[in-house]
């Protein structure tokens, strides 16, 4: 009756511990009931062998009670086995070698047998132990089967797989071992990802890899919290009678119920969780062993410090092909990927499209808001190529705010639909400070556009230039590059009239008091005077130029009873003229030839304390052509007669002023400098001459030195007086 209980015990525990317990127990009342029903034999039941049966029980039963976690009863069965067939084999040579001495040789003195024992104990002294392995062997066939040589792959996997850095290579070598080791239905390797979640990132078989038996763990959930706690496998069956368990979120239950994995496994490395091996069912339907426990145990804690290096290798390596800041692949990978794409493209005779953009008027939009404000707006733009990319092309930044896309297996047509899609997602969802950002695009096409990599950039760098010179923010095919002239043509007649318009805009602001008349050319010649001193490029000269002309446009929309105020204005009032900077940009970025002056029109009112208006920016955070501006605006301002104080300043005055406010108010080598150009000595400051091939600067340049010619010229400007505080 103990051992039908016990047998149905064994049959429906699910706990692999407790069937291996019972199986002890089963083996202790075997070994009882084996020596009882030796009693009952003749020849040996006057020995009372059952005597050692109970021994042999109680030490059984002992052990397995003594023991939290003893050895597997299967284990010790096979090691049983063979040693029992090893001593029998041994005891029957014994036997052998003592009958054929009293059978043929009973007349031999008694060394004769002793002789004769002691070269059979020699010979089986050399051969015990290869004997052992090879019944070992047979004994541990009739256990496993076939199965055999998997379980050992699976427990030498450390000398096989040690030197593997490639995580998906590893899983290929491990997973599939474990299926035909432990004769299970699937296997899933579930690795941590950069925001601590674990996803299934490996399955075999291949064919069971769809989306829907996924499994997926949140970094806070209580399935890992319980896993980087344990050591032994999780049977899932046992979830409802673990207490830390009882929160799991639905949709990982959900997730769980729809794979039906039997067991999740621990992966740890230095007391870390780093994976989580999921085992489907037996093929068989039968539980997991003992053994089996013990097996997968060995296996993961191997493979953890292997999967942690090659996590970390193939980390090491995305970092070193990712662009750190939009998450894209970066311009190496981008050659890389593109000659990978040609080539295949080339075997199977289809096509490949090539995408270049670039942001438009990028470099101004950074110096008018930051470089944090451009950082946004590149990272969003890497957003915004994953988000409209297809699964099957790649996006790049290939460098600054350049970026591209290849599309295998895309006809020039569609990778102009394409093309539209990003546009049209960049100007919708990339916007900072009230500005919309626009992307301009040029596509070319393998092997229409040529045969090497760099045929089709080439035709695709052409494409986004002529999209540039075209107006900006719209996407050009390689085909349209014949049909450029006529249409640069048009554009920069279009531009000329926008920007001729703006300049009257300026004249406008200046006409609206006749105290300010003058005041914008007065600027832009101070301006360009103290740029030309510090020997910036002529480029940089010319906007600063035109910065000078065009800084005060915005005040076209301040209304006349707060620009023509006399005396102190309210703060309501000072609130509107704070505005004009901004309103002078949201005008002059409308010329695009005009974008590099945006950033000293926008801040020629900051000041180096960090107190000025609009952004409140310090030091050298300002940019420089508006520190540039700043004291040129003031330097008039004060010098000016103006309609709210009742006397101008001297030039000397005026002198002292800026210095008194340098560090305060303005970069104080730029003041130092300043003030060297407008000593009493020079009675006037030349107007600067015509920068690059910029048309609004007029006046005249040395043309040996390059530098401004001296003050005393007819062409030069007497100083005028005003006050310090500017508007």
């Amino acid at each position: 009756m103990a051992l039908f209980y016990l047998v149905q015990g064994y049959k429906t525990a699910t706990d692999p511990y407790l069937r291996n317990i019972i199986g002890y127990l089963l083996a202790a009342l075997s070994v009882l009931m084996l020596f009882e029903g030796i009693n009952f034999i003749p020849v040996l039941g006057k020995y009372s062998v059952n005597r050692l049966g109970h021994l042999l029980n109680a030490l059984i039963i002992g052990y397995a009670i003594w023991r939290p976690h003893p050895l597997d009863i299967t284990l010790v069965m096979r090691k049983a086995l063979t040693h029992l067939v090893v001593i029998a084999f041994i005891g029957g040579v014994f036997t052998c070698v003592l009958f054929l001495y009293y059978e043929f040789l009973p007349e031999q003195p008694f060394y004769s047998i002793l002789l004769l024992v002691a070269s059979a104990g020699i010979l089986l002294a050399l051969v015990t132990h290869p004997l052992q392995l090879v019944i070992q062997g047979r004994v541990d066939r009739l256990f496993y089967r076939g199965t055999l040589r998997y379980r050992e792959a699976l427990l030498n996997l450390t000398s096989k797989l040690g030197n593997i850095l490639n995580l998906e290579e590893l899983a290929d070598q491990m997973l599939p071992t474990m299926i035909k080791a432990l004769l299970v239905v699937q296997a899933k390797l579930l690795v941590e990802d950069d925001k601590g979640d674990f996803t299934t990132q490996y399955t075999y078989p291949k064919a069971e890899a769809a989306s829907n038996s996924r499994l997926h763990f949140s970094a806070d959930s209580p399935m890992l919290t319980w896993l980087g706690k344990e050591n032994t496998p999780l049977e899932l069956s046992r979830i409802g009678n673990i207490p830390e368990l009882q929160g799991l979120p639905n949709s990982e239950r959900e997730q769980i119920a729809a794979v039906e994995p039997d067991l999740l496994c621990p992966i740890k490395s230095r007391g870390h969780l780093v994976g989580i091996l999921a085992l489907g069912g037996k093929q068989s339907g039968t539980l997991y062993t003992y053994q089996d426990i013990q097996l997968i145990l060995s296996v993961t804690g191997q493979i953890g410090l292997m999967i942690e290096n090659a996590r970390l290798y193939s980390q090491a390596l995305s970092w070193a092909l990712t662009d750190g800041l939009t998450g894209l692949y970066n311009h190496r990978h981008f050659h890389k990927i593109l000659e990978q794409e040609i080539a295949r493209c080339s075997r199977q005779a289809t096509v490949l499209s090539l995408i270049m953009m670039d942001l438009d008027h990028f470099k101004a939009y950074n110096d008018t808001f930051g470089h944090l404000e451009g950082d946004k707006i590149l990272r969003g733009m890497g957003e915004c190529l994953t988000s409209t990319s297809r699964s099957g092309d790649t996006a790049f930044r290939y460098g600054g705010e350049e970026f591209a896309v290849i599309l295998p297996g895309t006809s020039l047509e569609n990778a102009f639909k394409a093309a539209e899609r990003i546009r049209e997602a960049t100007e919708h969802k990339l916007n900072s400070e009230g500005m919309s950002v626009t992307v301009s695009l040029g596509i070319a096409s393998w092997p229409a556009d040529g045969v090497t990599k760099e045929d089709v950039i080439a035709c695709a760098d052409a494409a986004l230039y002529l999209a540039k010179q075209m107006g900006r923010n719209r996407a050009c095919l390689s085909s349209e590059l014949d049909k450029s002239r006529l249409v640069f043509s048009v554009q920069i007649q279009d531009q000329s009239k926008a920007a001729s318009i703006v300049y009257a805009l300026a004249a406008a602001v200046d006409a609206k008091d006749h105290y300010t008349n003058g005041h914008s050319n007065r600027v832009g010649d101070y301006s360009v005077a103290l740029a030309s001193m510090l020997n910036l490029p002529p480029n940089k000269i010319a906007a600063i130029r035109v910065a000078g002309l065009l800084h005060d446009v915005g005040k076209i929309g301040i209304p006349d009873s707060i620009l023509k105020k006399g005396g102190s204005l309210t703060n309501g009032e000072w609130e509107v003229m704070k505005t004009h900077p901004k309103h002078g940009v949201d005008i002059v970025k409308q010329v695009a030839e005009l974008n590099d002056c945006l950033p000293a029109i926008l801040h020629h009112h900051e000041h180096f304390d960090g107190k000025g208006y609009p952004s409140g920016l310090q030091g050298d955070n300002i940019p420089f052509e508006a520190r540039i501006l700043a004291i040129a605006d003031t330097y008039d301002a004060l010098t000016s007669s103006r309609h709210y104080r009742e006397r101008q300043f001297t030039p000397q005055d005026a002198r002292k002023e800026l210095k008194r406010s340098s560090t305060i108010q303005f970069d104080p080598d730029l003041v130092d400098i300043f003030c060297k150009i407008i000593e009493p000595t020079t009675s006037s400051i030349q107007k600067p001459a015509a920068i690059g091939t910029n048309s609004i600067t007029g006046g005249d340049r040395n043309p040996e030195t390059g530098k401004w010619m001296p003050p005393g010229s007819e062409s030069g400007r007497h100083l005028d007086e005003g006050r310090l505080t500017t508007i």
